[in-house]
């Protein structure tokens, strides 16, 4: 909570906006945790807030939301930030279809209005997986021979994303091999990082893989993995030997 108050308070004095997007917020590992979100501590209104029900209740439904509680200067005078940004929608996508606001709404009504209750069985099945999977990596990739293969991945705090490092390119191409010999796919990360990177990072989804098939999914990734290594290998060695000769 104090990085998040010092954050909020070095933007107030640069005259800085912070675009908080939290789709993922109900599904924290920890059930019991109520770290409050930047919008929740923010007295100035700093803070833009996107949120999403399409992860959280029906994710066909391409539904989300804003809090924009900013007050701007238009043609019409002084308004809220909100109130713009859904004229801008209503202008670009002919407002959200009905029948998916309709289907949010009745979720919504038989939770209590509360999108937490509503969220509740499938954060706990978020979590199974996650544990399942991060279970399955360190078995499949245990220490300290990840470390002198240069694999590592990050132990995220919710969700159903866990973005692994791994010694070789991990573009197009290396996907087209783990779907096609390994009925592996995973997302390249290069195309998230703005000025060019990643080029060795992926990301893994567990979000609606049944559980018994986290585990067998790791197993044909960790056979992919070392099969890519030795590409690499293999590549590396034949490029030296082509500039030597």
């Amino acid at each position: 909570v104090r990085a998040r108050r010092e954050l909020l308070a070095a933007a107030g004095e640069e005259g800085l906006l912070v675009l908080e997007d939290n789709p993922y917020g109900m599904f924290r590992a920890d059930a019991e945790s109520t770290r409050p979100t930047l919008k929740a501590l923010d007295t100035d209104r700093r803070v833009i807030y996107l949120g999403s029900l399409a992860k959280t209740g029906f994710p066909g439904a391409r539904v989300g939301y804003v809090v924009a509680d900013q007050r701007v200067e238009g043609p019409g005078g002084s308004t809220l930030l909100a109130d713009q940004l859904a004229k801008v929608k209503s202008m670009t996508t002919v407002n959200t279809p009905a029948l998916s606001q309709a289907v949010i709404g009745g979720l919504l009504v038989r939770h209590g209005y509360r999108m937490r209750t509503a969220s509740l069985a499938a954060a706990a099945f978020y979590r199974e997986n996650m544990a399942r999977l991060l279970d399955a990596l360190d078995r499949h990739f245990p220490e300290p021979e990840r470390t002198a293969r240069g694999i590592d991945w990050n132990r995220p705090e919710g969700g159903f994303f866990v973005v692994l490092s791994v010694p070789f390119d991990a573009d197009e191409r290396a996907l087209e091999r783990s779907a096609g010999r390994h009925q592996v796919l995973w997302t390249p990360m290069s195309p998230f990082y703005i000025g060019g990177g990643g080029v060795r990072r992926l990301r893994l989804s567990c979000s609606a893989v049944p559980p018994e098939l986290v585990d067998e999914g790791v197993r044909r990734f960790a056979e992919f993995v070392a099969e890519s290594e030795s590409t690499a290998v293999h590549h590396s060695v034949a490029t030296s030997i082509s500039a030597v000769g």
